[in-house]
């Protein structure tokens, strides 16, 4: 019988009755051989929660096999989602950091022990330091809720924030310059502040925040600094990801907006004091439509670059149309790449994919890994299925 913070976890799930999956969110493309699907469509009026990672393992003498690290942090997350009405069976996007990709396979075949018929959440993997030296892995979701009002929930060690249904935004990556991690992190959080405010969204309306970081044995710093800024309120969710980058810090953010927006589907905004670019937006607000989350793209095997990319916007093409969307219809990427090769490549391809009047909001960090040590680039993506309106684009 197994024994330990995991196993306790697992009884403590299993013993609250979560609600059944959600009849009305759609799986495309189920892999049962690892658990995960391509992509997940969740309709409009469903609200959504947002986590922290839940870490592990638990404790810094512990030696647990790749097997236990997997079930364990997974049990984690579950526990946290049961304990606000959700659970793992809810959730639609699962994102995870492996201080080794050694573990990817443990992960891959403890999900497809959860979810046998390929029914569980899109995964995105990524490689790197964790928060703290002795952990392993870290996962955070995305699962959807019963709940209908933005507010966050503290479950310690994972904290929650409610997004409900309407009109929602991603803010892309923002960064500022500076000499050392704490004030680069204080100055990005204040320009993010900035461009909140620009939208007419409080900071009680966030819902995430991710960060990207170096070095990657410095997140108490992020941590201290996010928490002195949210200093009247409880901090939203907080996701720590090392990257490899001149600048000490980008943060990302997810918020609800208020309402109502433009004619179509979705907004894509600019902000005053950053430069416009024909890749990305600084801001896309999301107005109506069911979402579409991918898990993590990846090309072939042992591929350069430009083979990774266009097999992965192939797919990404693909995926959308068996979704209900296009490559129209973009809210936010996350590109994940781990050589130069990859990034150069990414920046010289993607303008032929992307209208430039439309690019999704998004975010690039150069990492340690994306997974498989045979690719060095990751996608993911929120796109929107359009609502079939005459007003739109």
């Amino acid at each position: 019988m197994p024994h330990g913070p995991s196993a306790f976890l697992a009884v403590l799930s299993a013993a609250i009755l979560g609600p059944p999956d959600d009849p009305a969110v759609r799986r495309v493309r189920p892999d049962p051989s690892t658990g995960t699907p391509a992509a997940v469509v969740v309709p409009a009026e469903t609200a959504l929660l947002f986590t922290s990672q839940a870490l592990a393992p638990s404790e810094p003498t512990a030696n647990p096999s790749p097997d236990q690290l997997a079930s364990e942090v997974l049990d984690r997350l579950d526990f946290a989602l049961r304990a606000v009405g959700s659970g793992l069976d809810r959730a639609v996007r699962l994102h995870v950091v492996l201080d080794d990709p050694g573990l990817l396979p443990a992960l891959r075949s403890t999900l497809a022990g959860r979810f046998p018929d390929g029914n569980g959440p899109g995964l995105t993997v990524v490689v790197g330091a964790l928060p703290r030296p002795w952990l392993r892995i870290a996962a955070d979701a995305v699962a959807t809720t019963d709940r209908d009002a933005v507010g966050r929930i503290p479950r310690a060690p994972v904290s929650i924030s409610v997004l409900p249904a309407g009109p929602r935004v991603f803010v892309s990556g923002q960064a500022e310059p500076a000499d050392d991690l704490a004030t680069a992190t204080r100055e990005t959080l204040l320009g993010l502040a900035e461009t909140l405010d620009h939208l007419g969204i409080g900071a009680d309306q966030v819902v995430q925040l991710k960060a990207f970081y170096a070095p990657g044995d410095s997140a108490e710093v992020v941590e201290r600094e996010v928490i002195a800024f949210f200093e009247a309120s409880l901090p939203p969710p907080l996701v720590l990801v090392e990257w490899e980058s001149d600048l000490p810090i980008e943060i990302e953010l997810v918020a609800a907006a208020p309402g109502p927006g433009g004619d179509g589907p979705i907004d894509y905004l600019e902000t005053p004091k950053l430069a416009a670019s024909p890749v990305f937006s600084r801001v896309a607000r999301v107005n109506r439509g069911d979402l579409v989350f991918t898990s993590g793209l990846l090309g072939p095997a042992d591929s350069d670059g430009v083979g990774q990319v266009g097999a992965i916007f192939d797919e990404l093409a693909e995926i959308l149309g068996e979704a209900g969307g296009d490559l129209d219809h973009l809210a936010k990427a996350t590109y994940y790449v781990s050589d130069d090769d990859a990034s150069r490549a990414l920046n010289d391809l993607r303008p032929r994919y992307y209208d430039p009047e439309r690019p999704p909001a998004a975010s690039k960090a150069q990492v340690p890994g994306v997974g498989p040590p045979d690719r060095s680039l990751t996608l993911d993506m929120i796109a929107v299925v359009p609502a079939r309106s005459s007003q739109d684009p």
